[in-house]
């Protein structure tokens, strides 16, 4: 696969952390699924820097992490980058910040992924030392799974 038609989806989070897993648990569940050749998962775990030169020419990347906004828990949020710059009301997880870093760094280095980048956060429920998701977020992978799984099928721009 020439590298300009990959599309990585980049699970983040941490699975001893209850619902702050969100991300690699539904990189789990998209394992179960047939995708297209051209799509490679990728569990990014807590270091999001680890991650640049396997997300190094992708022609999109799709990010899924937990993500506390102030919402319902359970909510699922779409945004950019650009939508993430720390701000008092903005949606923000550390993870976030470690993804922003690497964006940066990937400029530096002279590639720009800003503009290929789509973030799914999901507002958690509980963040304790426990494996495995609330029930109430549990119950939202399905139309996460199905919202990423139609992000990877939409064109590029």
């Amino acid at each position: 696969m020439k590298s300009e038609d990959k599309i990585v989806v980049l699970g983040i989070g941490n699975l001893l952390l209850k619902d702050e897993g969100v991300g690699v648990h539904l990189l789990q569940e998209l394992e179960k699924e047939t995708l297209p050749p051209n799509v490679e998962l990728i569990d990014g775990g807590t270091s999001t820097l680890n991650v640049l030169p396997e997300i190094k020419g992708a022609k999109k990347i799709i990010v899924i992490d937990a993500m506390k906004a102030g919402d319902e828990p359970g909510s699922i949020y779409r945004c950019r980058p650009k939508d993430l710059i720390p701000a008092p009301d903005a949606p923000m997880s550390l993870h976030h910040i470690d993804y922003l870093q690497a964006l940066k760094m990937a400029k530096l280095l002279g590639y720009d992924l800003e503009e290929q980048t789509v973030i799914y956060g999901v507002e958690p429920e509980e963040i304790s030392w426990e494996i495995g998701l609330s029930p109430r977020i549990k119950g939202k992978m399905a139309k996460l799974k199905a919202l990423v799984l139609e992000e990877i099928n939409k064109p590029t721009s």
